[in-house]
């Protein structure tokens, strides 16, 4: 299902996961984070879980609302942040999603909430690439800037 299986990619301070872009991906991208978290000695559960629920979020995002075929997660670790982005192909689909529980459409708005900065990139091809930084370091409590 992934093609991400090199030898070493678990080591690399930066890997892509390049998923097929259906609804069991989701899960496939979340446990493929969690191992390469594990191998970058990520220890620190807040940054874990942040981590984690941004991963799940945008490959959810990218899933939903897109014709995409395939989605790509990109990880990336500094000494001071962690970097996630999502590229997707693009195309929105022209069918709304619309979904009984008032639980959906908030997943921007969540990992917004709980990174360092979020942003988006759209090239001329109509190819997204979402992306989210989440601190490596301690900030003191109080309201994000």
């Amino acid at each position: 299902m992934a093609s991400v299986l090199a030898t070493g990619w678990l080591r690399s301070r930066s890997t892509a996961l390049r998923l097929p872009a259906v609804d069991r991906a989701v899960p496939v991208c979340r446990y493929l984070t969690r191992l390469w978290l594990d191998q970058q000695h990520l220890t620190d559960e807040g940054v874990r879980h942040t981590a984690l629920l941004i991963a799940t979020e945008l490959a959810t995002n990218a899933i939903l609302h897109t014709s995409s075929s395939v989605i790509t997660t990109e990880l990336q670790q500094n000494r001071s942040h962690l970097r996630i982005q999502m590229r997707d192909q693009g195309t929105q689909r022209t069918v709304r999603h619309w979904h009984g529980s008032s639980g959906f459409g908030r997943g921007l708005e969540i990992v917004a909430n709980c990174t360092r900065t979020l942003g988006t990139h759209v090239e001329r091809d109509g190819s997204r690439t979402i992306w989210a930084t989440v601190s490596l370091t301690r900030c003191p409590a109080g309201p994000r800037p």
